[in-house]
């Protein structure tokens, strides 16, 4: 059964495409789907600080995230260990169409758009919707901050065409889900990080909706937190992802991001072997009709 990274970042200042390949070729994975990038290289963050921002998602103290993750902003930047590193309020998703015509049959690839800058967003899909490779919208109202109804019309369209859409949740009205499931009952939603910053409180109800899913991406979860998402929403609805190059990586070479590492979570889970086959690349291959 073919392994398909759902969500993967093309960001070749510290993750080249032939180093990629060799290590989708080491770790059986078959195809990455890339997201343009859309912000300045980052450097790792402390194992412990991620440990404690995701027991405050998943706690009563959900709310102290939000206030948490601001700190972390400054004039719609990062801001780390006293840098800034910039994100792109337009990232460029001629570069990954670069990648797809070079490699059709190891990569394919998200529209990155942003609907509070885009000066025409339903031009920016339609030119590249028709771009081989590509596959889907990839939608960042957390980091982008724009409130989910702006992307209206982008829902509408990607309803209308049958394209699923991977999104990375906010926090208040960037992380309202239910009223773009409601609205458009046939988008398919993959919801990224397992639904972060929500986790458990999406899972709760997302079984409602059927086309939604999630992808297991990230070191913003652990191998817990992975097995619980699969369990509260069932292995039918989660896709196997990364995030690369961000986090994971060998141990050998810290400039070089381990395919095995979130791969292994999928195989340990205490699921049948075809389930996991399913979330390895069986589901993400019915969604994206690869």
């Amino acid at each position: 059964m073919p392994v398909l990274d759902i969500h993967a970042h093309f960001e070749p200042r510290m993750f080249e495409v032939e180093p990629m390949r060799a290590q989708m070729m080491s770790h059986g994975v078959d195809k990455v789907a890339l997201i343009p990038t859309m912000n300045d290289p980052l450097p790792e963050t402390p194992a412990g600080l991620l440990g404690f921002v995701r027991a405050l998602m998943c706690s009563p103290a959900h709310s102290l995230a939000n206030v948490l993750q601001r700190a972390f902003m400054k004039d719609g930047n990062l801001k780390l260990q006293g840098k800034i590193y910039e994100i792109y309020s337009e990232p460029d998703n001629s570069q990954v169409a670069v990648v797809l015509r070079a490699h059709p049959k190891l990569f394919v690839g998200w529209i990155f758009l942003n609907p509070r800058v885009t000066a025409d967003q339903l031009q920016e899909l339609e030119r590249w919707r028709m771009e081989p490779g590509y596959i889907g919208v990839k939608l960042h109202p957390h980091w982008h901050g724009w409130e989910i109804q702006e992307g209206e019309a982008i829902f509408r369209r990607c309803e209308e065409l049958g394209l699923p859409i991977l999104i990375h949740l906010g926090f208040g009205r960037r992380g309202e889900w239910q009223w773009v499931a409601e609205k458009f009952p046939k988008l398919r939603m993959i919801f990224a990080h397992a639904g972060m910053p929500h986790f458990q409180r999406a899972w709760k109800k997302m079984r409602d909706y059927p086309n939604l899913s999630l992808d297991l991406s990230s070191p913003y979860l652990d191998e817990a937190l992975a097995r619980r998402a699969v369990a509260a929403v069932g292995p039918e609805r989660a896709l196997y992802g990364t995030d690369a190059p961000y986090g994971f990586h060998a141990e050998h070479d810290p400039n070089v991001y381990d395919y095995s590492h979130i791969k292994g979570w999928v195989e340990r889970l205490p699921i049948s072997s075809g389930e996991i086959d399913r979330v390895l690349g069986a589901n993400a291959g019915e969604l994206l009709e690869l």
